[in-house]
C-alpha cells in the first residue's frame, strides 16, 4: 500500500514536490489503512476512527501551509488517493473476516486472487489470439472485446470450481463473485490506463522489471476488491 502511495505521486508530480509534503501523504494514508483493518481485527476499539479523521484533517491542513499549486485539484488529488489506493487494500487485509461469526477465514481472500487472476490470464490469452475489437483503444490499444468476454467466461468458471472446494460461499453468491471481480478488475485496469496516459509514462513503477509497480499489478484489484467487500457485506 505504501509503495503504491509513492507511485501514485510520481504519476502527480506536480503536486507533491515537497518531502514534508509527501511524508503527510504517507501518514495520512497509513492512517486511513489502519482506520478500517485494526477495528475489524479487534486491535484497536471502532471509536479510533474519530481520532484518525482528526489526524488526517491535520496532515491535510499542515500540507496547505507547504502551499501547493493549485490547492483545490491538491486537496482532490491527496483526498482521491485513498480512496483509490489505501482503501482497496486495507478491505482486502479484512476479506478473511467477512463471514457470519466473524471469525478467520481465508477462503474468501484466496477465492478472489483465483478469479482475479484467472480474469487476467484468460483475457490476455484470448485477446492477443482472437481478440480484434478493441474495447477501449484511446484508453488502452491492447484490449479487446474479446478479450474482456473470454476473462469473463473463464472468471465464471473459475468461481464455479472453486464453489467444490471452498464453502464459505455457495455456489450462486461465486458466480456473482467471478461476475463482479471480472468487469471491475477491467475497469480498473483501463482507470490505472487513462492515469498512465495522462502522466505519460508507461509504468507506474520499477518495483517488478518487465510488469511495472504496485499499481501496474494490483490495478485491477483496486477496483475489484471494494465492490466484492460491499457485496460480501450484504450478503454474509
Amino acid at each position: 500500500m505504501i509503495i503504491g502511495l509513492n507511485e501514485f505521486t510520481k504519476l502527480k508530480p506536480d503536486f507533491f514536490l515537497k518531502k514534508n509534503t509527501r511524508f503527510l501523504f504517507y501518514l495520512s494514508g497509513i492512517i486511513v489503512f489502519y482506520m478500517i483493518t485494526l477495528p475489524v481485527l479487534g486491535i484497536l476499539p471502532t471509536n479510533i476512527s474519530i481520532w484518525g479523521t482528526a489526524l488526517i484533517l491535520a496532515c491535510l491542513i499542515l500540507a496547505l501551509i507547504n502551499k501547493p499549486k493549485k490547492p483545490i485539484n491538491f486537496l482532490l488529488n491527496f483526498s482521491f488517493a485513498y480512496i483509490y489506493v489505501s482503501i482497496p487494500f486495507a478491505l482486502l487485509a479484512t476479506f478473511h473476516f467477512l463471514n457470519d461469526l466473524k471469525i478467520e477465514d481465508h477462503e474468501l481472500l484466496l477465492g478472489f486472487f483465483i478469479i482475479l487472476w484467472s480474469n487476467d490470464v484468460f483475457a490476455y490469452l484470448v485477446g492477443s489470439t482472437i481478440g480484434k475489437t478493441k474495447l477501449a483503444e484511446r484508453i488502452s490499444p491492447k484490449k479487446t472485446w474479446e478479450g474482456t468476454i473470454g476473462g469473463i467466461i473463464l472468471s465464471m468458471l473459475a468461481a464455479y470450481l472453486i464453489s467444490n472446494y471452498f464453502f464459505s460461499l455457495d455456489l450462486e453468491n461465486w458466480l456473482v463473485l467471478g461476475l463482479l471481480i471480472s468487469i471491475f478488475a477491467t475497469l480498473g485496469d483501463l482507470l490505472e490506463s487513462w492515469f498512465k496516459r495522462q502522466a505519460g509514462v508507461k509504468d507506474s513503477g520499477k518495483l517488478m522489471p518487465g510488469h511495472g509497480g504496485v499499481l501496474d499489478r494490483f490495478d485491477g484489484m483496486i477496483l475489484a476488491a471494494p465492490i466484492v467487500y460491499i457485496y460480501l457485506s450484504i450478503v454474509l
